[in-house]
């Protein structure tokens, strides 16, 4: 009786095993699509999802993961950028800025995740920014010798430590998810998902 317990003992752990390794293998799977140039269009570091229309299990595996409750594409452009302006994994052992301008939407925000695809903790609750919360620039920090005389512009700061403005709290993660969503953007946006002017991120630390 007891070697059948035993027995039964090893092939449920056997099983739940199993089934550990499965699903760990099909999120790293998921994530390694997510790069796929088939799958994700390419806008310097940022990639975008093309089709929202979830008629693929591989489009609604990958949003159930890292999208969930994401709209259409007919409402709202998700930019993610995983990597810097070199192609280098964001992390919070770096400071990175970038310098944006008023993208062509009704209204937009950016949103910053840890590597467990969830906001980063922080005591002074700061998770995003959007054109009403950001403060805008006169001079571009990155070029200060130029006067900003266009659309408004903003530099954005990613880091563990406090900035004085515009600041994304990092904590302490090995990667980093950087989210622009353009709500109700404008036609040229659509037509032009790879080649908007969209803002560098570029590693200052």
């Amino acid at each position: 009786m007891i070697r059948k317990l035993k027995l039964a003992l090893v092939g449920f752990l056997a099983i739940i095993i199993s089934g550990v390794i499965g699903v760990t293998l099909a999120i790293s799977g998921l994530r390694n699509m997510s790069q796929e140039t088939d799958f994700l269009a390419w806008n310097g570091s940022w990639r975008v999802n093309v089709d929202m229309s979830l008629e693929t299990p591989k489009q609604r595996a990958l949003v159930a993961l890292v999208g969930l409750f994401a709209l259409r594409e007919t409402e709202v452009v998700y930019y993610i950028a995983t990597v810097d302006r070199d192609g280098n994994p964001l992390t919070s052992a770096h400071d990175y800025i970038l310098s944006g301008t008023i993208p062509e939407a009704r209204y937009w925000s950016y949103t910053l995740y840890g590597e467990d695809d969830f906001l980063i903790p922080n005591k002074n609750n700061i998770y995003a920014y959007n054109g009403k919360t950001i403060q805008y620039a006169e001079r571009d920090s990155l070029n200060p010798e130029l006067s900003i005389t266009a659309q408004a512009t903003y530099n954005l700061k990613i880091s563990q430590t406090p900035q004085d403005e515009n600041w994304l709290p990092s904590g302490d993660n090995d990667n980093l998810a950087l989210t622009l969503r353009l709500y109700n953007p404008s036609p040229d946006v659509y037509n032009n998902l790879e080649s908007i002017p969209l803002p560098q991120i570029i590693k200052v630390k």
